[in-house]
């Protein structure tokens, strides 16, 4: 046995507000055995190992079966981890996906302020979500990063604050754009928050997509997409990994565990959460320069050299990919390692992983440690917050650094860690998209401590996982959950489905002043219809303006603005998601726009043709019926222009033949049935242009299988095209336009499908009373 003693002396400086603090890195001593100084930087090839099926089967370990007379095995859910502001004192919850933040006093809301700008989703500079608490206030902080004034700045981690509109130093604001990953009000907001706010404040940062995937709309039969087992179903392989844990990233069904709760040593894979603390924490542009002390660390990988010049976000491509010490070493001291590892201890500890614990940042001491579970909830959450770092994981190669996870090699890879050290053995993380049957591919995460053949261990539970589960629709009430040796009925798969469409609903003007007339009654336009609109499956309209109380009137010919309680009315309806990009959505503004984004994912009615920027633009809203994704995407031809949305700023899309078709064929690979609607056409015209047939069959074309127009305020023609149907235009549907004979009529359709296929196009004509009210004619 002998000693390697590193010791390394060197000062970190940390900027926080004004003050500077200088931070010894202390010493580490590590005891190795000579025999056993194989890191897994060290000790690796790529080559691979594919396991057969027959080879899983002959050493399946039939002593993780439920019940072996009854044939079932026993899996689970994993329960979330829910950010939920505390019952007692004050709080503060950012929403990144509503972009609002709301403080609360004793688990009530009592105020909110708008987030003007936040980092770039799916970034590396994205926010950072998780619970945090408020470290230092100041009335103005200077960024050396960005160079700008800060107005009334809450720091809750590393480099990432609450602060008001930031200015250069001659007094002039920063353009709009996304931030660098702090949360950005206004400058009137930022001091409101400021004079609230004490040291120490919780600080909740929840994320999603006000776009995003919503609940399954069939509530009341407790149906779920979810996993079954196959009807050649076998028992999980043996394993040589002490403790294991195999789930969804996406759903958190666990397909298999292993001492879940067991603390290990972790090895290398510390790296990922050194990676991610360096993004959140140090300035990526940073120069770092290594130094002696740095390649002293043990092991060569990564081949750095005393006095190489890097940025501090070029040293993660060593870090994550070769494995490199001298790395992860050269990364903390930026900051001073004791402040380093502090930081990746409150990082776990922001994230829910109770029983994760770092003692410096590479993982060569034994007291980093953690469990299964917990490295599947880090994974999970890159996967959904930083996929970026993932992502740089996945490369095989970047300039002179190799990839040295044993499965990058794969297609299928999504991603991961690998470490190795006496104490902990092999240890794993690798991620996978998996396919179930011939369609269907989720992502899964496999992770192993302790293992003797990580290779081994993980692809047999990779292929078992896959021959032993199908991913199908069915009923499930339960809380335990138990695959079944039994054949899988896939007949839910074929249930019929119906998705309504309706025209233009604006809700202003002489609308809203028979409302009044009828005691400001909500539901009055809809009382005729709603018992269509109520039966399908989901509902759809093009919502012909803001739902607001803010913004100020751009003075167009026509100027809509829908009061909020109209809101009620929609959800009475049974409206489940709405078009916004028309050409009335901006007659108050960008700010009248932001509120309806806020206030449709408030009543969570999901909305279409909106977001609050250009890349959230490109992703499909969908809604899961009946275990079915139907996708939504809208466009508008007819302006206004100056709402597109841009880098950093909400905004809508407006058409172009190309931006249709790449955001069409991109979308239409993540849902089952893409619907995309277009505002376009002539208005009080009867036939569609030869524009509207380009956009339409190029959407088709693109993969799109349900065409629904709105604009010409009359009802066009229904055409067939190849696999989808087109509906150029449907009219009015609640609208104050009684002065000719084709816009007091309108048209609801009705599709139908069983499995993935249209069955049947149903027109259902509505004419108007005179009181604007549709009926079904």
């Amino acid at each position: 046995m002998y000693i390697r003693t590193y010791i390394l002396w060197s000062m970190g400086v940390l900027i926080l507000g004004a003050g500077i603090a200088a931070l010894p890195v202390i010493g580490i001593q590590y005891v190795v055995k000579p025999a056993s100084v194989l890191f897994d930087a060290e000790a690796h090839d790529d080559t691979g190992v594919a396991s057969s099926k027959e080879d899983i089967i002959k050493i399946a370990d039939i002593s993780f079966m439920d019940d072996r007379s009854q044939n079932t095995y026993a899996t689970r859910t994993l329960d979330p981890t829910l950010l939920v502001p505390p019952s007692a004192g004050r709080a503060v919850v950012a929403d990144l996906s509503e972009m609002m933040i709301r403080v609360f006093e004793d688990g009530t809301a009592i105020h909110e302020y708008p987030i003007r700008s936040k980092g770039r989703p799916g970034s590396l500079w994205e926010t950072p979500t998780g619970a945090y608490t408020i470290k230092t206030k100041e009335e103005n902080h200077y960024s050396t990063i960005g160079n700008v004034w800060m107005p009334h700045s809450m720091q809750f981690f590393g480099n990432f604050f609450i602060h008001g509109w930031p200015e250069y130093a001659n007094g002039s604001p920063v353009p709009e754009g996304f931030s660098g990953g702090c949360i950005r009000l206004s400058k009137e907001d930022a001091e409101a928050l400021f004079k609230e706010m004490d040291i120490g404040v919780p600080v909740l940062v929840i994320s999603g997509t006000g776009t995003g995937i919503a609940p399954d709309h069939n509530e009341n039969t407790n149906t779920v997409f979810s996993y079954t087992g196959t009807d050649s179903f076998m028992p999980p392989p043996f394993l040589s990994a002490r403790s294991a844990f195999v789930a969804d990233l996406e759903n958190d069904f666990v397909f298999f565990e292993k001492n879940p709760d067991e603390v290990r040593a972790i090895a290398s894979l510390s790296k990922l959460m050194t990676a991610l603390v360096s993004l959140e924490a140090i300035n990526q542009f940073k120069t770092v320069t290594i130094t002696n002390e740095d390649v002293e660390i043990y092991g060569a990988a990564g081949g750095l050299s005393e006095g190489d010049i890097f940025e501090a976000g070029e040293l993660l491509w060593p870090l994550l990919l070769a494995s490199s010490n001298d790395a992860s070493y050269a990364i903390a001291r930026t900051m001073g390692e004791h402040w380093f590892v502090s930081l990746m201890n409150e990082k776990a500890k922001s994230l829910g992983l109770t029983h994760t614990s770092f003692e410096e940042p590479s993982g060569l001491s034994p007291e980093n440690t953690s469990t299964v579970i917990d490295l599947f909830r880090l994974t999970k959450h890159l996967w959904e917050d930083k996929r970026s770092l993932l992502i740089m994981t996945q490369e095989r190669n970047h300039g002179a650094w190799r990839n040295i996870h044993p499965f990058a090699s794969k297609d299928s890879f999504l991603g991961g860690k690998t470490g190795y050290i006496p104490e902990a053995k092999r240890t794993i993380i690798a991620t996978f998209l998996i396919p179930f049957g011939e369609f269907e591919e989720r992502p899964v995460a496999v992770v192993l401590l302790g293992s003797d053949d990580i290779r081994s261990d993980v692809e047999r539970l990779r292929l078992w996982v896959k021959n032993n589960f199908s991913y199908s629709y069915e009923n499930d009430t339960q809380d335990n959950q138990f695959v079944l040796y039994t054949p899988v009925d896939d007949t839910h798969n074929n249930e019929s489905l119906s998705l309504l469409f309706g025209g233009d609903v604006m809700l202003d003007r002489g609308i809203e002043n028979i409302i009044e007339d009828q005691r400001y009654n909500w539901m009055y336009p809809f009382e005729q219809v709603v018992q269509e609109t109520q039966r399908a499956d989901l509902a759809f309209v093009n919502l012909e303006g803001p739902v607001s109380d803010a913004g100020q009137d751009r003075k167009n010919l026509y100027s809509f603005r829908m009061n909020p309680a109209s809101m009620n009315a929609l959800l009475g309806a049974g409206i489940d998601v709405v078009s916004l990009a028309n050409n009335h959505i901006g007659d108050f503004g960008r700010e009248a726009l932001e509120d309806t984004m806020r206030r449709l994912h408030r009543a969570q009615i999901a909305y279409t043709g909106a977001a609050w920027n250009s890349t959230e633009l490109l992703e499909p809203t969908i809604r899961m019926v009946k275990g079915r994704r139907i996708g939504f995407l809208a466009f508008t031809d007819v302006g206004p222009d100056w709402l597109s949305a841009d880098d950093a700023l909400s905004g809508i899309a407006i058409a172009s033949a190309t931006y249709v078709e790449d955001t069409v064929r991109q979308a239409s690979k993540k849902v089952d049935i893409l619907v995309v609607s277009f505002h376009f056409g002539n208005e009080y015209e009867a036939r569609p242009t030869k524009r509207q047939q380009l956009l339409a069959r190029t959407a088709i074309d693109a993969g799109a299988r349900i065409i629904i127009g709105h604009h010409p305020h009359t009802v066009q023609s229904i055409e067939e095209y190849r696999n989808g149907v087109i509906a150029y235009s449907l009219g009015n549907f609640i609208f104050d336009q009684n002065f000719s004979e084709e816009t007091s009529e309108g048209l609801l359709l009705n599709v139908e499908l069983t499995g993935n296929e249209i069955t049947a196009v149903v027109p259902i004509p509505i004419g108007f009373s005179d009181t604007f009210q549709p009926f079904i004619r």
